[in-house]
């Protein structure tokens, strides 16, 4: 299996998103940190990375193992997340995809804060299992590094779990997630500082219940590599000497086992304060980083590894990989239809199972007859724009019922999610549906009645146009390619050219008439041109 979105690392400005691309904003609300990557999708699969943002929030210090967020805390994260969402909204991102874990999980108070991000923010955050969360780390190392068909061992140190991934390039043959998280170790276990010898005795016992069944199975699925993520581990390497810019296959560093035992000796002896001053460890892991290294050193021992590779995409990159993988069509439909507008009316079309060919045929045929009609309505481009999509989207009711199927049109269009209309071109839209067949526009219905008095003319002659267009197109078959009208004072004479028969839509659209008349002061009647 090859990759499916070939990566490409080049920095662009703000400004470069082009139309047929998806500019996406990937947030991981972790344990220790927040983080958010900010990347464009374009068209073609590629993948490039604008920007990258990170804050230490300190949620799962706070938060194990009594498993409750702090109020300070949550302040905190809500006030970090705020600021990246505005970061990601300036730079123009139309997604915001956002995932919370295990301290957020496991708090007795973490829907709290997930309706607080929703309420205050406006993001809604979603919360990952822990097997959920391996299988996102292992979609970010498998885009980034080549995985060819050989097993590969992935770790993950986070504040509250650790992901332990066995996969290729095809897939991942085991996803296993620990509560051995660097934050929830050091809450839990290391008491002292330096650390104890009995502090470090406890934790290494917790470490054998939680690690040997695992690492047996690991060692039977022989992994050829071994591959760490996070920013635990991306700290251990640069202690030991081993953190350097990627070069091209993905990694960024490496942790070799005899650098890294001399490291941990003089690791476990020190004190907080005095590990400030160790070159590559962050301020904030200070304290957490003696569980860190700890489990580090176990897995050394019981996989016998000689050395862990760095990669450095983790979680948020796995999410953007993950949403945009689960929405490969709306990249497509980018180069299709690089209009937004037009591309959300076929993104909720699409959605509802739409007749494409007589939705299509019906908008032509209409705009055919608004063009030709225009010294009558004297309407302009907006308006025309409108009926389009109003006809493109008059039957997508028929994915609720055929009966009433005009009035589950309304409602699919009023709550579809359209986006780049205001709310009025969104009740234009479903009213135009609405009045495609049955009752004509009424101020006794309560969507007609809000709409303004320009809009309300709109719907009343657009609809008028979309029954007779609806009714050319009786048989689905696109049989009238084309409509000459002639205009005068008492009549609308229109003139039809076809592929084939049309009796049966010349017979539907004189039954849909009757609007039209009253609309336009005009009979209108139909014809068939010489062939």
């Amino acid at each position: 299996m090859s990759r499916a979105l070939p990566q490409t690392r080049r920095i662009l400005p703000a400004s470069s998103g082009t139309k047929d691309s998806l500019r996406i904003a990937a947030i991981d609300v972790g344990s220790n940190s927040i983080h958010m990557i900010v990347a464009q999708a374009d068209t073609d699969g590629a993948i490039t990375t604008l920007w990258r943002m990170k804050e230490p929030v300190g949620l799962g210090r706070m938060s194990f193992p009594n498993r409750r967020l702090s109020q300070d805390a949550m302040d905190r994260a809500i006030n970090v997340l705020a600021r990246f969402h505005q970061a990601a909204l300036q730079r123009q991102c139309e997604k915001v995809v956002a995932v919370a874990t295990s301290a957020i999980r496991e708090a007795s108070n973490g829907g709290d804060f997930i309706e607080r991000a929703k309420r205050e923010i406006g993001v809604y955050v979603r919360v990952v299992t822990a097997r959920e969360e391996a299988r996102l780390i292992y979609l970010a190392v498998r885009h980034a590094i080549d995985l060819r068909r050989e097993p590969h061992l992935i770790v993950d140190i986070g504040g509250g779990s650790v992901e332990l991934i066995v996969g290729d390039e095809r897939g991942a043959t085991l996803l296993d997630s620990r509560k051995l998280g660097a934050a929830r170790m050091t809450a839990t276990f290391v008491k002292s500082d330096p650390i104890s010898e009995s502090d470090k005795l406890m934790l290494l016992n917790h470490y054998d219940d939680e690690l040997t069944p695992v690492c047996e199975i690991i060692s039977d699925l022989s992994p050829v590599k071994a591959i760490g993520t996070s920013g635990t581990l991306e700290n251990i390497a640069a202690m030991c000497g081993g953190h350097a810019e990627t070069n091209g296959d993905g990694l960024a560093g490496v942790i070799e086992r005899s650098r890294f035992e001399k490291m941990l000796a003089e690791l476990v002896g020190s004190r907080s304060k005095d590990r400030t001053k160790i070159r590559g460890l962050d301020d904030g892991r200070r304290d957490q980083i003696i569980a860190g290294a700890l489990l580090v050193n176990e897995l050394f021992a019981r996989l016998k590894l000689k050395r862990i590779h760095i990669c450095p995409s983790a979680l948020r990159e796995g999410i953007l990989l993950d949403y945009l993988n689960r929405h490969l069509p709306d990249l497509a439909i980018r180069r299709e239809v690089p209009d937004p507008r037009r591309r959300s009316v076929i993104d909720l079309a699409r959605r509802c199972d739409w007749h494409k060919t007589h939705s299509e045929q019906a908008a032509r045929l209409a705009l055919r007859l608004f063009d030709q009609l225009k010294p009558l309505h004297k309407l302009g481009a907006i308006e025309r724009e409108l009926l389009e999509y109003g006809t493109m989207l008059h039957d997508i009711g028929w994915h609720i019922a055929r009966e009433k199927h005009q009035k589950h049109s309304m409602y699919l269009i009023l709550h579809g999610n359209l986006q780049n209309f205001t709310q009025e071109e969104i009740r234009i839209i479903a009213n135009l549906a609405r009045y495609h067949r049955k009752a004509p526009p009424s101020k006794n219905h309560a969507q007609f009645a809000s709409l303004s008095s320009s809009a309300r003319r709109l719907v009343t002659f657009g609809a008028a146009i979309l029954r007779v267009a609806d009714a050319l197109d009786r048989s689905h078959s696109s049989v009238i390619s084309d409509i000459d009208c002639k205009i005068d004072d008492r009549q609308v004479k229109c003139v039809l050219s076809t592929r084939s028969d049309a009796q049966l839509e010349i017979w539907a659209a004189r039954r849909k008439r009757g609007l039209f008349g009253t609309v336009f002061g005009r009979e209108i009647s139909f014809t068939l041109g010489k062939k």
